[in-house]
């Protein structure tokens, strides 16, 4: 699923759903499990690997961030990272209590967050409103998720939600602090710590070059190019004339109109 950006208010709570939205989640009833949603639609291998390559990089950049804020967290709480159908791809626990009580409860890599598996919780919301969403105790519709109040956010890359951040406190503690944290924490992942992942600098690479209609050889040499390799290096290793080279290079900076290699970058 592919959802456009649309954000037009920082949070949202239970209270935001509309009659028929809130109807539509309560008539889905209490489930006790369940994994996360097939796609049913038909993906290429280069979408299939695209899609790897994000969930990949969200992951390593949720730990990384969990890693630096941890330290300014004083209470428990479990952090967990979805894809954009609410599928769990990761979790995050403050300490081997939290953990334990999650595992206990079913909550672990492969289960749906998603409004028709899970009813309401923080993904759900999140996912119906395309904002932060504040979920407390008693207002999500599994019990499991009584105690604990639930903020999640999007996580949005060139404008398009591709997954989802979560972060769960026991509910005796205010919510409220957590809010403008999320959103660093969602902020963080994806322009920070997402961006500098290799594969993504490559595949963001890649979406400039289909902009640009680049040839298969034209993004071959500008991939070789952007390297720092020389002409006659990258005419050695592709087994074409130097002077073909030139030109190709010649024709990447016509159609992306730039003058050097860098400006591409």
């Amino acid at each position: 699923m592919t959802v456009t950006y649309d954000q037009t208010k920082l949070w949202c709570s239970a209270e935001d759903l509309k009659k028929e939205q809130m109807d539509s989640i309560s008539s889905l009833g209490k489930v006790k499990s369940s994994k996360a949603p097939q796609r049913t639609s038909a993906h290429s291998f280069e979408e299939i690997g695209q899609e790897s390559i994000y969930h990949e990089a969200m992951i390593l950049s949720l730990h990384n961030e969990m890693i630096k804020i941890s330290k300014y967290i004083s209470v428990d709480f479990a952090a967990f990272l979805t894809d954009d159908m609410g599928g769990i791809l990761d979790l995050y626990f403050s300490s081997v209590h939290i953990k334990e009580e999650f595992d206990k409860a079913g909550i672990r890599v492969g289960k749906s967050f998603a409004k028709q598996d899970f009813g309401l919780n923080g993904v759900s919301l999140s996912m119906e409103m395309n904002s932060i969403g504040v979920v407390k105790g008693s207002e999500h519709t599994n019990s499991i998720f009584s105690n604990w109040n639930c903020v999640c956010s999007p996580l949005y890359s060139d404008g398009v939600i591709r997954g989802y951040v979560d972060i769960s406190f026991y509910k005796g503690l205010q919510i409220e602090f957590a809010i403008p944290f999320m959103q660093q924490i969602a902020e963080n992942v994806t322009e920070k710590w997402m961006w500098s992942n290799p594969e993504m600098q490559l595949l963001k690479l890649e979406f400039s070059f289909e902009q640009f209609n680049l040839t298969a050889r034209e993004k071959e040499v500008a991939q070789m190019w952007l390297c720092e390799k020389s002409a006659l290096r990258i005419s050695n290793e592709l087994g074409i004339s130097e002077g073909t080279v030139r030109n190709v290079v010649k024709s990447i900076y016509n159609k992306m109109n730039v003058t050097d290699r860098w400006q591409f970058h």
